[in-house]
């Protein structure tokens, strides 16, 4: 009986080895030997249990321990690996059965905090405060009460109870999120602050990110949330915000891949895949951006920014009117953003109806008189107006509030153009390409100055830039080819005007086709 006794526990000492080295399969053929010998023996089960946790097979690992907890109901270290195991499984309720046991036989914070965590995970708000005045509720435990307070949206509450621990790191953590959504930003970027930009905590670096950006240092937000998505690469947000930072920041390879990583992990959240088609709007993939807009809005018709994008694809196919309806329903729904009164100005001026375009682009100013966006639409109004004197002043004021603003040069350009000032033209061009020298508008002016000058070398140059930095923009196609004209080289002329009519069948490109393949049967 001596030497059963002996070789059992032989076999339990060789599978702690092979557990230390993570064998556990071996490990486990041990444990079966031993227990072929002693079928009864606590050690041997409850080892079992942990082994088949430990290679995520649940279901032998609960089998074995509730063999443990029939001769021994108490069995603290079998309940621990219980309420955990139900715990990954999100089996939220039996873990807290098994949470209430351990703390019954072992009362301490630790066992508590269990209790709590899994309280708010149930929403069991009340019962999870009953044990805030508990003499085991140390700040471990009251933060944790805190957090799932935040997290059920009793934010007050989570404020009152948090701040008297506010001195700890995951205190001030929280403490911090709780002013930022109070849009309280001075406390929450004084929290965030203290941390160092080397912390290894992704939501730190994720509020810190988000100060970056809100200071238009996008280099540094991107810095940022690549940190916090190489420390948690399952967090949708942080690649949500990170491909936020690569938009701003005119890297639009980069966000689109951060956009789609947030997508796949979060394939419901439909600002995520809102931002992804306002991407594709942006660098003119128009096709994508529908793709994305449609599949929103089957999903939910009543997102007020999709229907905005939805309506501006409509603008670009001529279908003003259907335009303006959602626009207005949006104004009707309570929806009067200034994204969505832009996008209404701007339909209002592509419909010529040149006054309502006006009071509803000033009804945004009036709010946001800085709102560089506007105020250039204000004055493509007044330049459809050919008021040109009011369009030119409003694009000064742009350049004056942010000097950095290209569209600002660019529009400037356009209206020095249409004055006929092409010493202007010229200023305001090399000026926009100065901010950026992949500035296809830039080149485009430039080229049409050279072209008024009969320089068509030099114009067929900078159309060339142009074309090279908006490869599906018809008008330069279509500039080009009348340059090609004006030097009597119709093939060419009539290669470009082709391509334009390829990208938009209008009918004026049509036209032209005709009259250059006209021309050049007769040569």
């Amino acid at each position: 009986m001596l030497s059963e006794e002996k070789e059992v526990l032989g076999y339990i000492k060789e599978a702690f080895k092979l557990r230390e080295q993570e064998l556990y399969k071996p490990a486990i053929e041990m444990l079966y030997k031993a227990l072929s010998m002693d079928n009864d023996n606590i050690e041997v089960l409850f080892q079992l249990g942990e082994l088949y946790s430990l290679m995520h097979n649940h279901t032998r690992a609960l089998g074995y321990l509730d063999q443990v907890l029939i001769q021994n109901p108490d069995h603290k270290d079998t309940l621990k690996l219980i309420q955990k195991i139900y715990l990954k499984e999100e089996k939220y309720e039996e873990s807290l059965n098994y949470a209430e046991r351990v703390f019954d036989q072992e009362k301490n914070s630790n066992n508590l905090k269990n209790i709590v965590k899994l309280l708010g995970k149930l929403c069991l708000l009340d019962k999870m405060l009953s044990y805030k005045d508990s003499e085991f509720c140390n700040s471990d435990v009251a933060f944790e009460i805190a957090e799932a307070l935040y997290k059920n949206g009793k934010i007050t509450e989570a404020k009152t109870l948090i701040e008297k621990y506010s001195e700890e790191d995951d205190a001030k953590v929280l403490l911090g999120k709780i002013y930022f959504d109070e849009n309280n930003l001075p406390e929450a970027r004084k929290i965030f602050s203290e941390f160092p930009k080397t912390t290894e905590n992704p939501e730190i670096q994720n509020y810190q990110g988000l100060f970056a950006l809100e200071d238009m240092n996008f280099v540094e937000a991107i810095k940022c949330f690549s940190k916090a998505t190489s420390l948690n690469k399952n967090n949708p947000i942080y690649f949500y915000n990170l491909g936020n930072a690569y938009f701003f920041n005119g890297w639009m390879e980069e966000a689109q891949k951060a956009y789609a990583k947030a997508i796949y992990l979060a394939p419901d959240n439909m600002d995520y895949r809102y931002a992804l088609a306002y991407l594709y709007f942006e660098i003119k993939s128009f096709d994508k951006c529908k793709k994305e807009i449609d599949a929103i809005l089957s999903s939910n018709d009543s997102h007020s920014q999709a229907r905005v994008v939805r309506a501006l694809l409509l603008n670009r196919e001529n279908e003003f009117m259907q335009a303006k309806a959602i626009l207005e329903k949006n104004i009707a729904g309570g929806f009067d953003d200034d994204f969505t009164l832009t996008s209404l100005g701007k339909t209002y001026n592509l419909l010529d109806m040149f006054e309502k375009a006006e009071k509803i682009l000033t009804q945004v100013l009036e709010r946001n008189p800085q709102n560089l966006n506007c105020i250039s639409d204000l004055a493509d109004v007044y330049i459809k107006e050919k008021l040109f004197d009011k369009a030119l002043d409003l694009a000064k004021k742009t350049i004056d509030l942010n000097p950095n603003y290209i569209y600002g040069y660019v529009l400037g350009a356009r209206i020095a153009y249409l004055k006929e000032d092409f010493a202007k033209t010229k200023e305001y061009a090399q000026e926009a390409l100065s901010l950026d020298m992949n500035c296809s508008e830039g080149y485009y002016y430039l080229a049409l100055v050279r072209f008024n000058e009969t320089d068509y070398d030099e114009a067929i140059e900078c159309m060339k830039r142009a074309i090279t930095y908006d490869v599906s923009n018809p008008v330069y196609y279509a500039e080009m080819s009348k340059i090609y004209k004006a030097k009597d080289d119709i093939k060419t002329a009539l290669e470009y005007i082709s391509e334009a009519e390829s990208i938009d069948n209008s009918t004026e490109y049509k036209i032209i086709y005709k009259e250059l393949a006209a021309l050049n049967r007769k040569q």
